[in-house]
């Protein structure tokens, strides 16, 4: 047998277990459960169940409060006045390259202007919905 050092018991090279054998196997249950519950989450983040995409001529007008056009979504938040009375709602809707195709350009929402959201509502009936489709004042749409 091979000895190592002065004064140390030799080891069989078949008896010995590498100090990062428990690491390696640590990592690949790690990354593994990763990849299992990873995908679940985002799907259920990007996920549309919480609207009702049936219906599509919902249209809800307010003041702009809050204009964030952003990927993967765009944040829309407005002040309405309905039978409910006043208040901020929040719109989920469409990433910012989806407006920009459909005609959005920087600077034609702004907070301040009164804008009509054509928007698909939750399915629990709670405030809020999907931005299918926006109005300005002046009429332009996308």
């Amino acid at each position: 047998m091979n000895c190592v050092g002065n004064n140390t018991a030799a080891t069989p090279v078949s008896d010995r277990r590498p100090r990062e054998e428990g690491v390696v196997n640590r990592s690949v249950w790690l990354a593994l459960a990763f990849a299992v519950v990873a995908p679940s989450a985002a799907n259920a983040h990007h996920s549309a169940i919480r609207f009702d995409l049936t219906i599509r001529d919902n249209m809800v007008t307010g003041i702009v409060k809050e204009w964030a056009p952003a990927n993967p979504h765009t944040k829309i938040v407005l002040e309405v006045t309905d039978e409910k009375g006043t208040r901020d709602i929040e719109y989920e809707g469409h990433s910012r390259n989806n407006y920009y195709r459909g005609g959005w350009r920087e600077g034609m929402v702004k907070v301040g202007d009164k804008i009509t959201l054509n928007a698909a509502p939750t399915r629990d009936g709670s405030d809020g919905g999907y931005a299918l489709g926006v109005i300005t004042a002046d009429g332009t749409t996308f």
